[in-house]
């Protein structure tokens, strides 16, 4: 509903708040001039046609706008507005334009289903890259910045992490480049600044890493890691070594994921979105049996933690490494397991399977092979063996077939 009256401090003041609904009193001396009066509160409005739709603008709330001042305001608006300026566009192209870089990497993270170490790793990777960037607004961040902290955090932190922290910060102004506009419609950021480091080549040239244990080197790491006093992380050592698990995958299992019937695991949730079921080795089925014993935790690997698992036990990781002269990583462990089962001619569909890595899209026989847990169990079986001879936990196949001859004669 909608009257005219002429827009006056006195008249302003005495007009009723409506049960429901609002009214609203346009001006009876400036046109597109008006007040909107709701159950709670005034607002003063202008209204007025451009590019044939018709635009509406708050100007601000009475008492707090006067309606002199208001009127002022609305004479400057409705002229703007004459020329074909959208007030209301541009007051929400000022507020994009404001956005902080804290507020884009929020909206960045909650619109993502993440594994909680993604979330840890990006959100680390921010605060320590670019925290003091927090309070300011996306569009001032420039090419040059981008330049010379990149240079500054492979300095002192090093070029991987460099690295690491510039591709979350593209991600995260890719994501402000598609989402925050200009009044006409275009994108606040026309282009990525973190662009500067492609087309100036200033990336780092990281190579991938290659560790791993030695053939040789099995023995000393299993006599360390057997002398470990906490058995939780003595086993899971173990555990990552001989199936060529991801650490947290490993740490996050559960008993109602571990089938002692099948001799299986179940990895719910992977990296790579494609849970799977694996055959455990007769050697990791006797270390689960022996941990179940009085474990009343739901984890196979349990901690005194908020998550209730294991985390990476970087300490016994770190001095283990030091007693065999090899600092190793635990996703060293898993790239063991990769060397070993190639070593041990298993095919390359298969070992892909065993470490569940995603198959080419591209390779048309992968579609076709499926590899069910008991295809599985004879190469996952073998290179446990392969591991504990190398280790003198196990004899050779030949030394215990020798045994078996003599104790038949």
């Amino acid at each position: 509903m909608a009257s005219k009256i002429k827009l006056t401090k006195s008249a302003v003041d005495k007009l009723p708040l409506p049960e429901s609904g609002q009214v609203i009193y346009w001006d009876t001396d400036l046109s597109g001039f008006g007040l909107r009066v709701g159950k709670q509160s005034k607002a003063f409005i202008c209204e007025r046609r451009i590019d044939g739709k018709t635009v509406r603008t708050t100007l601000g709330k009475h008492p707090a706008l006067t309606a002199p001042v208001a009127r002022k305001m609305a004479q400057e608006t409705l002229g703007d507005m004459t020329r074909g300026i959208n007030p209301t566009a541009e007051k929400q192209e000022r507020k994009a334009k404001a956005v902080t870089l804290e507020q884009v990497f929020d909206e960045f993270m909650a619109g993502r289903s993440l594994k909680p170490r993604t979330v840890y790793d990006y959100k680390r990777a921010m605060e320590v890259a670019y925290g003091d960037w927090y309070r300011k607004s996306i569009v001032d961040i420039s090419k040059d910045m981008v330049e010379r902290r990149h240079k500054k955090i492979g300095e002192e932190r090093g070029h991987a992490y460099a690295n690491l922290s510039a591709r979350v910060l593209r991600s995260v102004l890719n994501f402000a480049s598609a989402k925050y506009e200009d009044s006409k419609g275009n994108s606040i950021l026309p282009e990525n600044p973190v662009s500067r480091l492609s087309k100036t080549k200033q990336w780092y040239r990281v190579d991938r890493r290659t560790g791993h244990l030695k053939a040789h080197e099995l023995k000393a790491w299993f006599d360390a890691v057997l002398a470990i006093d906490n058995p939780v992380i003595r086993d899971y050592m173990q555990f990552v070594l001989l199936t060529g698990c991801r650490r947290q995958e490993a740490a996050r299992l559960r008993w109602d994921d571990v089938s002692f019937e099948d001799r299986s695991f179940f990895i719910r949730d992977p990296k790579n979105k494609n849970p799977i079921v694996l055959p455990l080795s007769d050697y990791l089925a006797d270390l689960l049996k022996g941990r179940k014993v009085g474990n009343d935790s739901p984890f196979v690997f349990p901690a005194d933690s908020a998550s209730g698992h294991l985390a990476e036990p970087k300490k016994r990781v770190i001095a283990v490494g030091e007693s065999i002269g090899n600092h190793f990583t635990l996703h060293d462990l898993r790239r063991t397991f990769i060397t070993i089962a190639e070593s041990l001619d298993i095919s390359h569909y298969t070992l892909k399977a065993l470490v569940n890595h995603k198959m080419d899209s591209s390779d048309i026989t992968s579609s076709y092979l499926q590899l069910n847990t008991e295809r599985l169990r004879e190469p996952m079986q073998r290179i446990t063996d392969f591991v504990l001879r190398s280790a003198e936990i196990r004899q050779s196949a030949e030394v215990v077939e020798l045994d078996r001859v003599r104790v038949a004669k």
